[in-house]
């Protein structure tokens, strides 16, 4: 999700549109927020300046390329980059999100040509605009792994998928080099995350939850939630830091009835790691909050704490 700040009432170019009381960037540009935290931005010169001389547009395109990193697009005129972003967490319409913020625009080095001085006098000969990009990331990410178990010849392992966010979770075989097993191998899984060195997050399993069928209905057996387990396949909590827990394993299995193999479904919850190494308050507290939801049900076993 991309959302745009506006400059002011009245829109810089034709390169902007009118929505509402605000203008937008629009022809020519385009945003992806992607999944490692990042913000890709395809703009036109005109997103840069509000106007442009003919006399002065390739030195300023040749500014931005080379003091401020944007590489050329795909037609004249157009630039293109992939950067970092400014992160914080907040609740938003009531669901968590990780937001990340990238303010556009021309820096000060690259508006050299567009600001000269000319007998100790400043002038300007073309207007650097300025607006802000924002990406929102869910911060709950559901991972479906398929077909944790016993295959007929023991030679697969899992597969995942994520969320907006390249957060997933990994699983490994009794040997901790495959993916393969057979009945009563220990599988481990733990989650993994593949943001940009700009993004540090702490990712908290909150459940997990087996399935017989690929649509993840029927008969459920809970593996864990929080710092509670189920013994009876042995799970285990291998790695946590206060409530949040990283890692556990269980014990590989298959129904008495149906084929031969279960299929795993996580809930894992993203907190914002600040610079000083904190974790977002109200996302620590939602994990606290799952963890005494699952004690409070009295239906697993529970790490003492």
């Amino acid at each position: 999700l991309a959302l745009f700040a506006a400059l002011d009432a009245s829109c810089p170019n034709d390169r902007w549109s009118k929505v509402g009381e605000a203008c937008v960037p629009s022809q020519k540009w385009a945003t992806t927020c992607n999944a490692a935290g990042t913000l890709t931005i395809s703009a036109h010169i005109d997103h840069f300046y509000a106007a442009v001389p003919s006399t002065i547009k390739t030195k300023l395109l040749g500014d931005l390329v080379k003091k401020d990193g944007w590489a050329e697009g795909d037609e004249d005129d157009e630039l293109k980059k992939t950067v970092a972003l400014s992160f914080s967490q907040l609740e938003v319409n009531g669901a968590s999100v990780i937001r990340g913020v990238y303010t556009f625009g021309p820096s000060e080095s690259a508006t050299a040509e567009a600001k000269p001085t000319v007998n100790n006098v400043g002038l300007e000969l073309a207007t650097p605009l300025s607006y802000t990009v924002t990406c929102d990331y869910a911060s709950s990410i559901a991972v479906k792994i398929s077909e944790v178990g016993i295959d007929a010849n023991p030679t697969f392992g899992g597969t995942s998928t994520t969320g907006s966010l390249d957060i997933g979770a990994t699983l490994i075989g009794a040997d901790y080099s495959s993916k393969k097993w057979t009945i009563g191998d220990t599988v481990t899984l733990y989650v993994a995350d593949n943001t940009a060195d700009s993004l540090t997050v702490s990712v908290a399993i909150e459940s997990c939850t087996a399935y017989s069928d690929k649509d993840y209905l029927q008969n459920a057996v809970p593996i864990s939630k929080g710092t509670c387990y189920e013994d009876q396949i042995n799970t285990q909590i291998l790695a946590k830091i206060d409530l949040h827990v990283s890692a556990l394993s269980f014990d590989a299995f298959k129904y008495s009835s149906g084929g031969n193999a279960a299929y795993v479904k996580c809930q894992l919850r993203a907190c914002f790691v600040n610079s000083d190494g904190s974790r977002d308050t109200a996302c620590v507290a939602a994990v606290d909050a799952n963890d005494k939801q699952a004690r409070d049900a009295g239906d697993l076993r529970c790490l003492t704490l």
